[in-house]
Formats: structure tokens, C-alpha cells, sequence
């Protein structure tokens, strides 16, 4: 487990929920599930320049202690960071003992 120096970023995780109009049509909100701290590690050059040919995206891994909150993240949910909302492409990963690793795709417009 990382010493809780390197998760010093304060971040908000928020569930995807849907419900339907009066037309039957999905309305999407984002429901707040709290913050957790958390290590930011931004995509390597490769994926960087990647992401800036499709339209303003940026890739960042970040990682968590695996509790609860973090453990019922799905590619559904996003995460909340530096003025950006980060779509989670994949449920967390184990990475070390007790934490989660999520990738997740951030636009930028």
C-alpha cells in the first residue's frame, strides 16, 4: 500500500443515474457519492498525443484505497478532478494491497 502521501489529491466520485421524462426520454444526472483522496497519474506522452487527435481528451490513472465506495465504481460512474469530469472506462483494478486503479478519459471543452 502507498504511504498516504502519494493520495493527496482530493477528488469526487459521482453515480450515474437515469430516469425518464414525461416523453419517455433518458434524463441523465449525476448523483454525488462523496470524495476520496487519491493519486493522479496523468497518461504517458504516447497517450497524450493520442488523446489530443480525438478532440480534447485527456487520460489519467488514479488511484485509491479499495473501500465500499471505491469497490461499487463502475465504467458508468465518473470522477470529479481539477476542473474536469473524468468518465471511468473500467472497473478498479487491484494494483497493490488495499488499492484500486481506475483509467478514466477526461474532456477538456
Amino acid at each position: 500500500m502507498r504511504p498516504a502521501g502519494q493520495r493527496d489529491k482530493l477528488v469526487k466520485v459521482q453515480r450515474y443515474t437515469s430516469t425518464q421524462n414525461s416523453l419517455n426520454e433518458d434524463v441523465v444526472f449525476w448523483e454525488p457519492l462523496g470524495e476520496e483522496w487519491g493519486r493522479v497519474i496523468w497518461g504517458r506522452g504516447s497517450e497524450r498525443r493520442e488523446s489530443a487527435a480525438m478532440q480534447s481528451q485527456q487520460t489519467a490513472t488514479f488511484q485509491f484505497l479499495s473501500n465500499e465506495r471505491t469497490r461499487s465504481l463502475s465504467a458508468k460512474d465518473r470522477i470529479v478532478w481539477n476542473d474536469i469530469n473524468w468518465d471511468i472506462v473500467a472497473p478498479g483494478v487491484p494494483v497493490n494491497r488495499g488499492e484500486l486503479e481506475f483509467t478514466a478519459i477526461g474532456a477538456t471543452h
